[in-house]
């Protein structure tokens, strides 16, 4: 790849756009020194200065200098582009936890604790560096080779960087105000709770407070009752689970005190009556976090520059019919610098609506009466678009507002928009989004 050909983001060369939204874009990339390593590289639209641009790079110091740990994922890059955007470059792989165990299934109650020890010292190591995670869920936990996992999506609260996450099971219920109202907040004992929510569904155990209505994992009543312990596991090794899950902030254990009680946990105690889980709670399940943190396909692109007219709000869905390119690229500006996005070559492809996030977003546009797009994305077989859409007066224009997740199936050159679960061919991860059963 010539140099006239790639775009850098510090010392990271970026290959194709996974994500955009609001706040940074999230491109897939490598660094000279790792050229076979893929990274997720994080990169914010908006320049800073001042106290906000030191605010970050005292965060990137710490990060930078955390000791280096085989259940962290490696922070590549980070720090300001030469426009002074800040940017953070973080080791990939191809699958998480989450899908590790919607395939698989619950984990034996060894493999847990294991994965318990391995985490919460993982936690342990990033507290004392003075961060915060603010985001631990399966979906943030990377499977490597071997079935290593690591723990990664240090963004979410990075300064800058950071994006509210939803309410969810994983969110401790003293942060549960601030995620109902779209703010960023995290704690150390947060991140235990969270941490804890991961190894409880990594057993296969159902929370009083996951239950099919979504607004469940907000109500921070249901969070008050008794953890129950898991059919046919340890109640030991439940109970120290569930001490990490007080609703209480101040009973939790620290990751390092939560580490200790797992490493001397003989595992040899009474089991809970009943025959083990075979599935995973859905509710537990969360498939996609906040932002992509895994790389699905090769990175081994060949770039071109498109001409001008492939840019518009109501561009024409094009067929690209090559059989023997894998990928092609396009432009999208940062800086001045382009920067290389994904599209398929398939005959039957969805052409430029899923390959330039200013096309994407025009082409949505033209769906809505109204609303403001938060997000949007394509699903990974390019047959469906998906979007988070802010009404500043609610769907029916009054009340306080509302956020809605809308879905439209791409039919040659039309977006039809997909008003239910009914259809057969939804994408798993169309099908979550739309919180389909």
């Amino acid at each position: 790849m010539s140099n006239t050909n790639t775009t850098t983001v510090g010392p990271a060369t970026v290959h194709r756009l996974l994500h955009r939204d609001t706040v940074c874009s999230v491109f897939s990339g490598t660094v000279a020194t790792g050229p076979t390593d893929l990274l997720c590289v994080t990169v914010a639209h908006e320049r800073v200065d001042g106290s906000r641009r030191e605010v970050f790079l005292e965060w990137a110091a710490k990060l930078t200098g955390l000791a280096a740990h085989p259940h962290l994922s490696p922070c590549s890059a980070v720090g300001l582009t030469e426009n002074g955007r800040p940017y953070l470059a973080v080791g990939t792989a191809r699958r998480t936890l989450a899908d590790l165990l919607a395939e698989q299934g619950p984990m034996p109650p060894g493999q847990v604790r294991a994965l318990g020890v391995a985490l919460s010292d993982a936690v342990a190591v990033y507290h004392r560096a003075g961060l915060i995670h603010g985001a631990i869920q399966p979906s943030h936990i990377l499977v490597g080779s071997g079935h290593h996992l690591q723990l990664t999506a240090y963004d979410v609260t990075a300064p800058v960087l950071a994006a509210p996450l939803p309410p969810s099971p994983y969110t401790a219920p003293e942060h549960l105000d601030a995620a109902v109202a779209g703010e960023v907040a995290a704690s150390p004992a947060g991140d235990v709770y969270a941490l804890a929510t991961a190894l409880y569904a990594a057993l296969g155990g159902r929370l009083p407070w996951v239950r099919h209505a979504r607004e469940d994992a907000a109500d921070p009543l249901l969070r008050a009752a008794p953890v129950p312990h898991v059919p046919g596991v340890d109640s030991e090794l439940t109970d120290f689970i569930g001490a990490a899950l007080s609703p209480d902030p101040r009973r939790r254990p620290t990751a390092d005190t939560l580490r200790e009680q797992l490493t001397r946990l003989p595992l040899a105690g009474p089991m809970a009556p009943g025959l083990r889980p075979d599935t995973v709670a859905a509710g537990l399940l969360p498939r996609r976090g906040l932002r992509p943190v895994t790389v699905a396909v090769s990175t081994e692109l060949a770039p071109y520059r498109p001409s001008r007219e492939r840019i518009g709000l109501r561009p024409r869905l094009r067929s690209i019919a090559t059989a023997t390119a894998g990928v092609a690229l396009t432009g999208a500006l940062l800086g001045g610098a382009a920067l290389a996005t994904y599209a398929a070559t398939n005959p039957e492809s969805t052409g430029t609506v899923c390959t330039d996030p200013a096309v994407l977003g025009g082409r949505i546009d033209e769906q809505l009466d109204e609303g403001t797009i938060v997000e949007s994305w394509c699903a990974d077989d390019g047959d469906y678009v998906a979007a988070t859409v802010d009404y500043p007066g609610g769907s029916g224009g009054d009340g306080d507002g509302a956020t809605e997740r809308r879905v439209w199936r791409i039919e040659g050159e039309n977006l039809i928009a997909v008003t239910d679960c009914a259809e057969a061919t939804l994408p798993a991860a169309i099908a979550e989004f739309l919180d389909c059963a």
